[in-house]
């Protein structure tokens, strides 16, 4: 899957960073990365409207100075650049995320290997960080899960490792396919099972947990097959967009019968776990 990236420097990086991925999100821009005053932001290429994205970025201009390029991002360059920066991540004080290359960590229960390639999913990003930290809050002794958008596959092998009976990863990404199954090869993990495809082509409503760390966008249109594939009590932990978009998100779910247990953030990043029934 190609993606084209957005690169925004600012003289006033507050509040108009926050205002352009408020905007940003409205066109399918699904993850962003700060760095002092600039902004790279990054979308599918294939969902790019270039019109309505200069028009955002005229709106922005004429509140403040920014500079601003729009450029392919190219594929076998993200896993040299990640493996470079790569360090392992410490979820808690049971979790951490290494690469094969890394060296065996002491005193920790769970440890996950993942190799990313292209796929997204290290422990890094902040909504990551706050799915698998939830995720210990959960039980999953003898669950079936399903995993939405799965990446890497790492909330599924997590979930494989804290007790889950089975689960069902699926992605659109044909990278995220194949890097999955790597990973979970790498994790000695048996019980999973990856597709390439959306919620649309799942018909089991006996999902226990249901984890979906996407983005904003993705969660506001497929919140009620999310609620059709799940059982009476099962918990859902959803992430992938900003504090700024909590009330968006909360006030679609107010249309089902979910029960907030908890948002929790980190940084500019919201996580929330909902318990149907």
């Amino acid at each position: 899957m190609k993606y084209t990236e957005l690169d925004v420097t600012f003289k006033e990086f507050i509040p108009f960073a926050d205002i352009l991925v408020a905007q940003l999100n409205e066109i399918n821009f699904e993850a962003y990365m700060q760095d002092d005053n600039s902004l790279k932001a990054y979308i599918q290429t294939d969902l790019l409207d270039k019109d309505s994205l200069l028009s955002i970025i005229n709106d922005v201009k004429k509140e403040t100075d920014i500079s601003f390029a729009i450029s392919a991002v190219e594929n076998q360059n993200w896993n040299k650049e990640w493996e470079s920066a790569f360090s392992p991540v410490y979820i808690n004080e049971k979790c951490v995320v290494r690469a094969d290359f890394h060296s065996v960590p002491s005193l920790v229960k769970h440890e996950i290997i993942i190799n990313p390639k292209m796929s997204f999913g290290t422990g890094h990003h902040e909504t990551t960080a706050l799915m698998m930290n939830q995720m210990f809050d959960i039980s999953f002794n003898n669950k079936n899960v399903i995993d939405v958008g799965y990446g890497t596959g790492i909330l599924s092998i997590l979930a494989s490792k804290l007790g889950a009976l089975d689960v069902l990863g699926v992605d659109v990404d044909q990278w995220a396919f194949e890097n999955a199954h790597e990973n979970a090869q790498l994790n000695k993990v048996s019980n999973i099972k990856f597709l390439k495809g959306s919620v649309e082509d799942i018909s089991n409503n006996n999902f226990d947990v249901l984890l979906a760390n996407i983005n904003r966008n993705v969660i506001l249109k497929d919140i009620q097959k999310y609620f059709n594939l799940v059982q009476d009590k099962a918990d859902i932990l959803l992430s992938g967009f900003l504090r700024q978009d909590i009330e968006l998100i909360l006030q679609e779910i107010e249309k089902f019968d979910f029960q907030l247990v908890c948002s929790k953030h980190k940084n500019k990043w919201e996580m929330i776990h909902l318990r149907k029934g």
